[in-house]
Order: C-alpha cells, then sequence, then structure tokens
C-alpha cells in the first residue's frame, strides 16, 4: 500500500474515532475532504442522502460490500459513490473484510488448549479406556475423540471466548463407528439377536450450536463401499497423554515437533 493511501486511511480512522460515539450531525458547512478508497460495508449498513442522520436513508447495504469512498467529510460521514454522491457514517465501513475463521484455524491457533482439553479427558477416563482414537470425523479438520467402547464422541468448541469440550455422541450400546472420506459420513453398526444393524449419522445442530450426530437412515448401502472402520489405536497411558501435543500438531498438518517444554506437560 502506498504511503499517501496509508496516510488518508489513518487520517480517516482518527476522524471516524472522533465521531463514533456520538451521532453524527449536520454539517453547516460541507467540507470535504477528497479521498479515493476502497472500502467495505458492514450488517445493515444505511446509506443517507446527505451527510446527516436526519436526512432520508436511500439504501441499506448488505456486509462485506466493496464501496468507492471519494470524500469524509467534516462530521464523520465518508462520501461514497453509488451511481452518484451518497454519504454513510463513518463506523459503519471498514478497511478490510475479517472473514470468520473456520474450526481448524481456531484449534490451530490454540492448540495448546485442545491438547489440555483432550489430555484431561483422557486421564479422567483413565482405566475406563484402554484405547481411544482420534479421529476428524465431521470434516471440518479438528480431530475428535472416540472412546475404545464406541459409545462416546467429543470434540473441541471454540465459542468466542473459550475453547471447550463437548459431547457430540452418546450410546448405551457399543458401536463400531466407520468413516467415508469421499462422502464424509459417519456410520456405524452394531449386532443385536445374532444380526449386524447399521446407522447413518448427520450432524444436527438444532439444540446445541457445536451439533449432535443423530441417526437419520439405517440404509448404509450408499457408504459402506468406501468406509473403513475407525480403530481404536492409540494407548491411554501417561506417555500418550504427554505427547498428545505433538500427536495433535502433526495430525493438523504441521509435522513433528519435539518439545521437552510440551512433552514435560
Amino acid at each position: 500500500m502506498k504511503k499517501g493511501t496509508r496516510k488518508l486511511i489513518f487520517a480517516a480512522a482518527l476522524l471516524i474515532i472522533a465521531v463514533a460515539f456520538t451521532t453524527p450531525a449536520q454539517a453547516h458547512a460541507l467540507n470535504i475532504i477528497p479521498m479515493q478508497l476502497e472500502m467495505y460495508s458492514t450488517s445493515a449498513t444505511p446509506v443517507y442522502a446527505s451527510p446527516d442522520v436526519f436526512s432520508p436513508i436511500v439504501t441499506y447495504l448488505d456486509r462485506f460490500l466493496n464501496v468507492r469512498v471519494t470524500g469524509i467529510t467534516e462530521n464523520g460521514f465518508f462520501q461514497v459513490d453509488l451511481n452518484g454522491a451518497f454519504y454513510i457514517p463513518g463506523a459503519y465501513l471498514v478497511p478490510k473484510v475479517e472473514k470468520e475463521k473456520s474450526a481448524y484455524q481456531k484449534a490451530h491457533d490454540r492448540l495448546d488448549e485442545v491438547a489440555e482439553i483432550y489430555r484431561t479427558q483422557l486421564q479422567m477416563m483413565d482405566g475406563a479406556w484402554s484405547k481411544f482414537a482420534l479421529k476428524d470425523v465431521t470434516g471440518d479438520g479438528v480431530p475428535e475423540l472416540i472412546d475404545d467402547a464406541g459409545k462416546e464422541i467429543y470434540s473441541c468448541y471454540d465459542d468466542g471466548e473459550y475453547m471447550r469440550l463437548v459431547i457430540l455422541y452418546y450410546s448405551e450400546n457399543p458401536v463400531t463407528f466407520y468413516y467415508s472420506k469421499n462422502n464424509n459420513k459417519l456410520l456405524g453398526k452394531y449386532r443385536w439377536n445374532d444380526k449386524d444393524y447399521w446407522e447413518v449419522y448427520n450432524r444436527d445442530t438444532t439444540f446445541v450450536p457445536w451439533g449432535q450426530f443423530r441417526c437419520v437412515s439405517t440404509d448404509a448401502s450408499a457408504y459402506k463401499g468406501n468406509a473403513a472402520a475407525i480403530e481404536r489405536d492409540r494407548d491411554n497411558n501417561q506417555e500418550t497423554r504427554n505427547d498428545l501435543y505433538n500427536i495433535l500438531h502433526e495430525m493438523f498438518g504441521l509435522g513433528k515437533e519435539h518439545s521437552e517444554e510440551k512433552e514435560n506437560k
């Protein structure tokens, strides 16, 4: 970005801060500082006919729309070109769009917390779980923690403030889980009265934002052909729990990291 453009954005930001906590008033002398900027709308951005909150609102802009700014008024409105000159209060435009992070990115940024959460759960289940699996069965890039009996599936959920452990699946009956990577489908097989039964699960977010696996069909014929059984291939012992940061680090595609500080947790 050129120095001149940075100065314009900085000057505009100062003007916005000056008026952000007060209602923009009508400009008695409409002095406009010319500038040429590309900015973005926020949610329900109001567009005014003149730089006055009591003037008619022409329309509302959706979020993340590119807006060409041609100037800023002395009372904190951006003058914008929308097939004509219109005005938007400064607080409603931002210089860049910050996309919401995915579950993978959130967990990646807080890998220490994810490792500690899983470590704590495994420590609590020491003696009850001799084995466990770490497998991404939701397709969001974050591996889920699956017990050895096939009764419970846990994941990490970032609610914006902190990372916490949530349960995605619980059953009284042991299930052998299968995962179809091609279809991103979790399947379950259990035996009842000497007969095998299959279930197909979907992640339902009706009741909780992180979702829960619910059986939506007992016909798994469309997915069984390319589904592999999820192996509980990790021992729930102190050595494995101490190495969880490195295990997750590698599963996230970050390579292997041997850190004495991490392993001695």
